[in-house]
């Protein structure tokens, strides 16, 4: 397993205000109070379709508010912890949650966000989502 290094509360803090900040963009466009939920992740990947329609490089700040709330969709709903995983230049946001057997998984949200730039809708935010919350339940 990689390198697992926990955050500290102010970068925690961080964050989650860069998630809120998405969220308040999706709830801006959607005209209503965005949720933490799938109904979000389908709004953020129509956020990053249009957003690949105007630039296919993303600012690191972009990539960054992104990985932040769907973060924050495991965070909340699984009970997690943010965490950088890797080593030295290749750590990345991810965030550990407890799995069903007492174990612990690293989902790898910049990378999952990286995957998705790269490859478009085939590697949907909503469906990655989906399955890795299988995943922690099995």
């Amino acid at each position: 397993m990689e390198s697992v290094e926990l955050l500290t509360p102010q970068q925690v803090r961080s964050l989650v205000e860069m998630a809120e900040r998405a969220q308040r963009e999706l709830s801006r466009v959607a005209g209503y109070e965005v949720a933490y939920d799938s109904t979000a992740l389908q709004l953020l990947d129509e956020w990053i379709d249009r957003h690949l329609r105007e630039s296919s490089d993303p600012s690191k700040k972009m990539r960054l508010l992104w990985a932040c709330f769907l973060g924050e969709m495991f965070r909340r709903r699984h009970g997690g912890e943010w965490v950088l995983q890797g080593y030295d230049e290749g750590k990345r946001l991810a965030v550990l949650c407890p799995t069903a057997s007492g174990g612990r998984y690293a989902v790898d949200v910049s990378g999952q966000i990286d995957r998705r730039i790269v490859h478009g809708i085939a590697q949907s935010l909503t469906y990655f989502y989906l399955i890795t919350s299988i995943k922690l339940k099995e």
